[in-house]
């Protein structure tokens, strides 16, 4: 997949959202087993001076776990993700981060993440946080299938 799946399965949410202009605007895509994103943190991202909010490290972990679900799950079902398709959708049921170490906020930080255990309505999704080549933080998300149709 060329386009990052953001720009083909188009949501609101802040951290992922395409269509949220003031959102985080996370950019994930596929990279052999793994989902790979590169995200730069804003000035006003900042926490602890010169560090990232570790709350906005949780935040671009969530969202990037929870797109390597839905990818999984369409690539599970021999499926491209297409615009407009969203039958294989998560929400995080569960977030778990274990901080290593600061993250320099005038650095991008990569995030890697890869289905551990799939049973098609639940997700275990391990990740990466590195900054600057080095591990930064690792988390481990279980997502649960969302239901599919209108919503409230």
């Amino acid at each position: 997949m060329e386009r990052a799946m953001q720009d083909v399965i188009r949501v609101h949410c802040f951290g992922c959202g395409s269509l949220n202009e003031r959102g985080l605007q996370i950019k994930s895509y596929w990279q052999g087993e793994e989902v790979v994103c590169h995200w730069q943190p804003q000035p006003h991202h900042i926490g602890y001076p010169g560090i990232l909010y570790g709350g906005m490290i949780a935040a671009i972990v969530d969202c990037h776990c929870i797109w390597t679900a839905t990818a999984h799950a369409y690539r599970s079902a021999g499926e491209e993700m297409r615009e407009g398709d969203a039958r294989y959708f998560y929400v995080t049921a569960a977030l778990k981060v274990n901080y290593r170490k600061p993250v320099p906020i005038d650095r991008a930080v990569e995030l890697r993440a890869r289905v551990t255990e799939f049973a098609g309505k639940k997700v275990t999704v391990r990740c990466d946080v590195l900054s600057g080549g080095a591990l930064a933080a690792d988390a481990e998300v279980l997502a649960v299938r969302a239901p599919v149709g209108p919503r409230p």
